[in-house]
């Protein structure tokens, strides 16, 4: 899956604790340890996976290829499970026992920095200057009041996958609004075959299209209870109605949508750029294409990425900076973003030719990402988006009863 970049902390019901016991405990004092052997070895967490997957695979030989240019420095990367990342990490600054560099989700970095888990980089990146090359929206979740908590690292973000076959057949091009989106949809439904396949699935995931959607039509995702959020649930549950989106998106995370999509049985799917190079290898065969997203009152699309932050109990902070800052490096990144198969969050990278990324890489330009208490609790609003989606895709309420019943759980949220 690619949301990744899209979760967050959650409430942090003991942030006064917490940041009194790193105080007490986690202090890099500014001073770098000294090692035998002249050998400074930094550690890093993350979780894209294992070193025998691809995406953790990726950021190893990633990782390898700082060390090879710094005979000096050993990287220790650890791999911390998505679902329990977060968590560790808490415990971790309590216990005194962070690493030099965590590999945290954008959306998180409001919550760490507010609860003293990662180190304030203003002065370094004053002293860099290299701010400036990247995409507003995502400089902007490394900031928290003012002042700067970590380095942007990979992007993704949502398109149209088209089916470039299926719409010749049909007569159609790539919708450029979503009024166009929904006709086009029914006229590429025919059978098992519906026109457009988005995730559904219970959760925050589930809620990526509806909320792209919602921003589209000039809604707000913490007001949803909104003529504009109407105007998009009522577009999906037509659309789920007249049998141009399957009632099963319900049940679908990404990666089934993209099976749906590989396998025929959708012309067009909602998806990150994750899948640009699983659809290459796996579906040699399909003939696809990449469009932007539709748009209605604006064109928008949802923002996942991941930040680099120095902890509060590095012992390298100078080190951890230098290898933060190479990670970004333009060249460095040319040769990685493929590997990783993600996007620039910068504006300086080489380009690498590639159609389909090029134009995720032009959809990253219009990329939204939730800010301050929306970010805070972005997982349990969107969670409470997608429940929406599924009572009024279910029948158990109307457009209007989900919307409100949503609205009221969104209220309470953010209040606490």
């Amino acid at each position: 899956m690619s949301r990744s970049g899209m979760r967050d902390l959650g409430r942090l019901s003991a942030v006064a604790l917490l940041a009194g016991a790193l105080v007490a405990g986690c202090g890099s004092g500014g001073e770098e340890a000294q090692e035998p052997g002249g050998v400074t070895t930094l550690s890093l967490w993350h979780f894209y996976g294992p070193p025998e997957s691809a995406t953790g695979g990726a950021l190893v030989r990633f990782l390898q290829r700082y060390e090879q240019a710094h005979p000096g420095v050993k990287v220790e990367p650890r791999h911390i499970p998505f679902g329990d990342f977060n968590r560790t990490v808490l415990q971790s600054a309590a216990g005194g026992e962070l690493p030099d560099i965590a590999l945290i989700g954008a959306t998180s970095t409001q919550a760490m920095a507010e609860a003293g888990i990662i180190e304030d980089l203003s002065d370094r990146v004053a002293k860099w200057g290299k701010q400036d090359a990247y995409l507003p929206s995502i400089w902007q979740t490394t900031q928290v009041g003012g002042k700067t908590y970590a380095l942007p690292h990979v992007a993704d973000t949502y398109a149209v996958y088209y089916n470039t076959e299926l719409l010749d057949e049909a007569g159609v091009k790539p919708p450029k609004t979503w009024d166009e989106m929904a006709e086009t949809a029914r006229k590429l439904t025919s059978g098992d075959r519906q026109g457009l396949a988005v995730s559904g699935v219970e959760g925050e995931e589930g809620a990526t299209a509806l909320v792209i959607r919602i921003l589209a039509a000039g809604g707000d995702v913490t007001k949803i209870d909104s003529p504009a959020a109407n105007k998009a649930l009522t577009q999906f549950k037509q659309l789920v109605d007249s049998g141009a989106m399957s009632k099963g998106i319900i049940g679908w995370n990404e990666e089934d949508v993209k099976n749906q999509f590989a396998n025929g049985r959708a012309a067009m799917m909602i998806n990150s750029a994750t899948y640009v190079s699983t659809l290459r290898k796996e579906n040699p065969d399909l003939k696809w294409k990449i469009a932007l997203l539709p748009g209605d009152t604006r064109q928008v699309t949802f923002l996942a990425a991941e930040n680099l932050a120095i902890t509060s109990g590095s012992s390298h902070p100078d080190a951890a900076w230098d290898l933060m800052t190479w990670m970004q490096d333009p060249k460095a990144l040319a040769e990685y973003l493929p590997d990783r198969n993600k996007l620039a969050t910068r504006d300086d990278v080489p380009a690498d030719g590639d159609e389909a990324r090029s134009v995720f890489a032009e959809q990253l330009k219009s990329a939204w990402a939730p800010s301050g208490a929306l970010a805070e609790h972005s997982s349990e609003v969107f969670t409470h988006v997608q429940g929406a989606l599924q009572a009024a895709i279910s029948g158990s309420a109307t457009v209007d009863q989900a919307l409100a019943e949503a609205q009221q759980k969104i209220d309470k949220t953010l209040a606490e």
